[in-house]
């Protein structure tokens, strides 16, 4: 099983960190940033993709990696969104968005 964890950050690394334990699972990390939290403490060795996952880039980002799961492990960081006040509001669209468009099963990890 392919899955794509988008999202390195604590809340991210925290998952990937469930999915090593079985090796028959191939884990594709997405994460827009040039440091992640999944980097920098040594849970994975490198970002596969560093995309933005969104309604407009997930058909693209789908045909890249071909996945089996999407987990949205991620903060409104995560999806490039910045820090703005209203950030956590229009992360929150984005992910329901994507989880309506998705062909492929998306599970949200809070």
């Amino acid at each position: 099983m392919k899955i794509l964890v988008a999202g390195a950050g604590e809340r991210g690394s925290r998952v990937i960190q469930q999915l090593l334990k079985n090796k028959s699972i191939e884990i594709i990390v997405l994460d827009p940033r040039e440091e992640t939290y999944a980097v920098k403490n040594k849970i994975i060795g490198k970002v596969d993709l560093k995309e933005s996952l969104t309604p407009l880039t997930l058909d693209y980002i789908l045909n890249k990696c071909n996945p089996d799961l999407i987990i949205l492990a991620s903060h409104s960081l995560d999806l490039g969104l910045g820090n703005i006040g209203s950030s956590h509001l229009l992360s929150r669209s984005i992910r329901e968005e994507l989880a309506a468009i998705s062909p492929v099963p998306v599970i949200e990890v809070d």
